[in-house]
């Protein structure tokens, strides 16, 4: 750095998500192996049950760990702990009502924390749905829903970034066959709107293109198979194109995907779920990750589950972590610099 300046320092919180899946197994991984100490300050919302079983199970006994009660405690160089419940005896490789019951109370003190500004950058570890989700008090199918419970008004939008492709989804954990009921006029512009701010401020596209997905096949042969593209998506594109955002489509997903067009665009608005994750997990692999767009703290997490098969075994792979970690803080820096901008 210029001047002798010290490099800028993020506080970085992992929330423990199922504690028997491959996640704290990452965490320690990339506490071991990535070059993090000068520039993060990780923050562990979980219990210290869940890092003394790993830490053994992968002979990481010398790995240090601090107890804090506030994020402000936290200490540079070594993994710092909030412990947010009890938990009792768990197993790695298995899923257990203990550990939905800590993933349930670590993401609501996580969430809390970068809400309020006590932390940086908020990561969530794969959590299991059937664990996390199972409390009556706790009726969410997703991340994304639960946030979009907390902070209605900021309309959060679930994307799927890599180096060379963003999918964003207008419908997330639905039924398939709730779908085309679940679009409307209002969905579908309040998700274009949430993704082009997100790409302004988020990723420093100054004049992004969006290019939405239709969500029959062939874009619905002009009616033949269905009418959603005529009657709802391409009037909507066009209230956009009229306003100077650039909104193309709709696309069939098909030959949109396989004739590459998505490189010819910053974004893409997928209407379903496996509309937009079975292409780019396809094309991304391990390497990209989850971000919540519209939050007003920057969330991300990696882009897949809780790997129960090879949790604990030496094939965990640690690309999308570091992804969600190191692109996160990018994110925080340009929307740090887009507000400072726009002041």
């Amino acid at each position: 750095m210029e001047n002798g300046s010290s490099p800028e320092i993020f506080r970085v919180g992992f929330t423990v998500g199922e504690a028997g899946g491959i996640g704290p197994q990452l965490l320690l991984a990339f506490l071991e192996n990535e070059d993090w100490k000068e520039s993060v300050i990780p923050i562990f919302f979980g219990h210290r049950r869940v890092i003394e079983r790993w830490r053994s199970h992968l002979g990481l006994r010398s790995m240090r760990y601090h107890i804090v009660r506030l994020p402000s405690e936290a200490k540079p160089g070594q993994l710092n702990l909030i412990e947010c419940g009890e938990l009792g005896d768990f197993r790695i490789g298995k899923p257990s009502h203990e550990s939905g019951l800590l993933a349930r109370q670590a993401l609501s003190h996580a969430t809390t924390a970068a809400n309020a500004g006590e932390i940086d950058l908020l990561v969530t570890l794969p959590a299991d749905k059937h664990t996390l989700y199972e409390s009556a008090s706790f009726p969410y199918r997703g991340h994304t829903e639960y946030f979009r419970a907390q902070y209605p008004q900021a309309n959060p939008m679930m994307m799927m970034i890599s180096d060379g492709l963003k999918v964003a989804l207008a419908t997330e954990h639905i039924p398939l066959r709730d779908v085309p009921s679940a679009l409307s006029e209002e969905l579908l512009k309040t998700a274009i709107r949430t993704l082009h701010l997100s790409l302004r401020q988020d990723f420093a596209i100054q004049a992004p293109r969006i290019a939405v997905l239709a969500l029959n096949p062939h874009a619905g042969d002009d009616g033949l198979i269905g009418d959603e593209e005529k009657r709802l998506l391409a009037p909507i594109i066009s209230a956009f194109w009229e306003e100077g955002i650039y909104v193309g489509g709709p696309f069939s997903a098909d030959g949109f995907f396989g004739s590459r067009k998505y490189l010819q665009t910053d974004a893409v608005v997928a209407i379903y779920h496996d509309q937009g994750l079975i292409p780019f997990k396809l094309l991304a692999g391990w390497d990209g990750y989850q971000y919540s767009a519209g939050l007003p703290f920057v969330r991300t997490s990696p882009d897949h589950g809780t790997a129960y098969d090879i949790a604990g075994k030496e094939e965990a792979d640690l690309r999308s972590l570091s992804a969600a970690v190191w692109e996160g803080i990018g994110i925080v820096r340009r929307r740090r610099a887009f507000k400072e901008a726009h002041a």
